[in-house]
């Protein structure tokens, strides 16, 4: 069995930075994605290089929802606020115009959500002087942002997650207990709630159906938190579960009982 444990929104704040650089160190994480919108990207792109993984896959998450623009935010108008900050996605799933496919496309043009995305792909190239490892969808999704980003793996050549996962037929715990709803409005938003998530166990109790498959997905959010975190976003205090998971004994001892190989989008690309 082939897993590919992925993480996402690296470069968020320090604190989330330090706990998937911990989750890679020290734990099975192999894959996470860069938020290379945010004012903390520099310092995370020189952490990132000061590791020299040679195990870990580094991609990008496009983030239209948190922080501010890689764009010049007069040339989005409709992605941000009077402040030139991304609206917030509670903001934009509370707008009755989110709940049409003819509304989303109006919140998000295309010409603006395109000319972000670019500009996050291209800050990337920048930082890290290389491509992405991979292409990768954050939080709310629509069909402007689809497409944008199929057109940035048309014209890269980068891979996004979910057609590569889809092309070699990757189960995770979402394909084998279902969704409830779409993820967008089926967020915890409670922090106790977040913390009495158990993404192990989870996991874990589905373990020998995993072991079935030939890939499988391991995904969340882990990271340590911050107060800067809390001012972000409403996914805080669950990615220290994440962490848990990540870094688990547990987990660790099942991969190296059943011998299952961790793996990177880099691996899926050259497969």
């Amino acid at each position: 069995m082939k897993l590919l444990t992925q993480g996402d929104d690296y470069g968020f704040t320090k604190a989330v930075t330090y706990g998937i650089l911990d989750a890679i160190e020290n734990g099975a994480l192999r894959n996470t994605g860069f938020f290379t919108n945010m004012a903390l990207a520099p310092w995370a792109a020189e952490q990132w290089k000061a590791k020299e993984f040679e195990k870990a896959c580094l991609g990008i998450d496009f983030n239209i929802v948190s922080g501010p623009p890689a764009a010049d935010p007069k040339s989005i108008p409709s992605l941000v606020d009077d402040k030139g900050e991304f609206i917030r996605s509670g903001v934009r799933i509370r707008d009755p115009r989110f709940q049409t496919e003819e509304g989303r496309r109006e919140m998000f043009p295309y010409e603006e959500v395109y000319r972000e995305l670019r500009a996050q792909y291209d800050r990337y190239v920048a930082l890290m002087g290389c491509k992405p490892g991979y292409l990768h969808g954050h939080s709310l999704s629509h069909e402007h942002y689809r497409e944008a980003i199929a057109q940035l793996v048309k014209e890269e050549g980068v891979p996004f997650s979910h057609d590569i996962q889809e092309k070699f037929g990757f189960i995770s715990l979402h394909t084998l207990v279902g969704r409830t709803g779409l993820a967008s409005t089926k967020k915890v938003f409670d922090p106790m709630d977040q913390l009495n998530k158990t993404p192990l166990e989870n996991f874990m109790a589905h373990a020998d159906e995993f072991l079935k498959a030939e890939y499988v997905n391991m995904g969340g959010h882990p990271g340590f938190v911050d107060a800067e975190l809390m001012g972000l976003t409403t996914l805080s205090l669950e990615r220290m579960k994440d962490h848990e998971a990540q870094t688990s004994p547990i987990l660790k001892k099942w991969i190296a009982d059943n011998g299952v190989e961790l793996i990177t989008y880099y691996d899926l690309v050259k497969a």
